[in-house]
């Protein structure tokens, strides 16, 4: 799973137009804090950090979660990204739970948006 290996910051700047507000996000916790604290005990998941954010990664359920660093603008924030197999085709399921600021929360929806198009780039060229 080391197709979502990349650097991550939060810079407000790359935001061009907000994003579409999601009022309730389906990620499977109410806040960020319930989230870590699940899943930094829950048997099987390994957890690392990559650039200052905590990674979760659950290999039997293809997810990484992926949390935002204390003095990182985004903070707190944590990304779920599952890859799936949907109408025949691999594709990357992102969710956000971001508490941050809704300028610093589009911008990371966009990096991570990035990331998965890389991510998904690199998974076309295997097959």
């Amino acid at each position: 799973m080391a197709i979502f290996a990349g650097a991550m910051s939060v810079s407000c700047e790359a935001v061009a137009a907000p994003l579409p507000e999601q009022p309730d996000s389906d990620i499977g916790y109410h806040s960020v804090a319930m989230a870590y604290v699940d899943l930094s005990t829950k048997p099987g998941i390994e957890i690392s950090n990559q650039n200052g954010w905590t990674i979760a990664t659950d290999v039997a359920a293809k997810t990484i979660w992926s949390f935002a660093p204390q003095g990182d603008p985004s903070y707190p924030t944590v990304v779920r990204r599952q890859v799936v197999q949907e109408a025949g085709a691999v594709v990357i399921k992102t969710r956000v739970l971001c508490e941050a600021t809704k300028a610093t929360c589009d911008a990371v929806v966009q990096q991570f948006e990035g990331l998965n198009a890389q991510a998904s780039a690199q998974l076309k060229g295997r097959n």
